[in-house]
């Protein structure tokens, strides 16, 4: 198979399914905003406090997640058996917060399920700032105790505690905090708050219109126009899992787009509304935050969260190379540069 073809393919294969992202950043910056401080004391104690070592590993998964060969040849891999782990001590900062949100894509008999998102929301409480690094979930890099594999296959075996310790050891940022939320009550989120205005471009339409099957889950199929709609549960997460058109940036920016218009939507919701999403979603959350921690963010960031966030994705265009490692399609990091542009971003380095 000619590398050209291959660079087509993993084009495609980097528009993997991110509508978790979305709800995972929803709810989390809901938490956050302060919108539901209406009762927020009960509200809080709803979601389900877990510490990052309270998890038991999964016996049931295989040594590696395969995905089935193609008939053509495959690409030849690479000898990555010399991959390193990002190099220097792991960078902290007292007035940063870094608190990593993870999406499981756990399915009922299905184990603990693979992390199919993987955001880290970084609070600087000296600046005011607060910034996004996505981590996409099949960067190939060293896992403790494990053969290299995917990223998010270090959820499924060991849950937050080693997936924190293998972005911390590859990286070399520190991770105070962990979020998760099991994303497939997504639909019900955004049509609880009554749907999200969203102005869709002729493809756009197009595809969601043409491609039912791939877009729509459930069989509830919304159609969509060219221009403005009012996209319900499965048009959101129809629209946040659109590939093919143009790039992973462009599928990033709809996600952006989608958790803008959720929280413009739940700013301007009344309380009836905001108390009944909350109820809803804050029981599938899991965290190591304690209550108290949560509502301290609260008072620390609801200034500063309706303003633009400054965000990367992981790895950075142009520093990775697109491989297939033991039937596995996968991105393998250049990890100290992408390793710099994180430090970059978070604390100026």
């Amino acid at each position: 198979m000619g590398k050209g073809k291959n660079n087509t393919r993993f084009k495609s294969f980097l528009l993997t399914r991110h509508g978790g992202i979305i709800f995972v950043t929803l709810c989390i910056l809901l938490i956050l905003t302060g919108s539901v401080l209406v009762g927020a004391e009960s509200l809080l104690s709803r979601i389900g406090y877990q510490a990052k070592d309270d998890f038991q590993l999964a016996s049931s998964f295989p040594a590696d997640e395969i995905r089935p060969q193609s008939q053509e040849s495959s690409l030849v891999s690479e000898d990555y058996s010399s991959m390193q782990f990002g190099t220097g001590s792991v960078l902290s900062d007292p007035n940063i917060q870094n608190i990593l949100l993870i999406g499981s894509d756990t399915r009922g008999g299905e184990g603990y399920g693979n992390s199919d998102t993987m955001l880290l929301l970084s609070i600087n409480s000296k600046t005011k700032q607060v910034k996004m690094v996505s981590f996409l979930r099949d960067l190939y890099v060293k896992i403790n105790g494990m053969r290299d594999n995917r990223i998010n296959a270090s959820y499924a075996y060991g849950g937050p505690k080693l997936l924190i310790d293998t972005i911390e050891s590859n990286f070399k940022i520190k991770i105070d905090n962990y979020a998760s939320i099991n994303f497939q009550s997504f639909e019900k989120a955004i049509d609880i708050v009554g749907g999200v205005r969203m102005n869709l471009t002729k493809a756009e339409a197009r595809e969601l219109n043409s491609h039912p099957d791939i877009y729509f889950i459930n069989g509830r199929i919304q159609k969509v126009s060219t221009g403005m709609n009012t996209l319900n549960g499965a048009g959101a997460l129809g629209y946040a899992r659109i590939r093919h058109i143009d790039s992973d940036f462009g599928r990033t920016e709809r996600q952006r787009k989608i958790v803008e218009a959720a929280l413009s939507s739940l700013k301007h919701s009344n309380p009836v509304t905001l108390f009944n999403f909350a109820n809803s979603i804050f029981p599938l959350v899991k965290t190591d935050l304690t209550n108290s921690q949560i509502l301290s963010l609260i008072s620390e960031t609801s200034s500063v969260l309706s303003g633009q966030m400054q965000q990367t994705a992981i790895p950075v265009e142009g520093d990775y190379k697109p491989d297939e490692i033991r039937g596995m399609d996968v991105l393998v990091p250049d990890i100290e540069k992408n390793k710099e542009v994180i430090w970059k971003l978070l604390y100026n380095r």
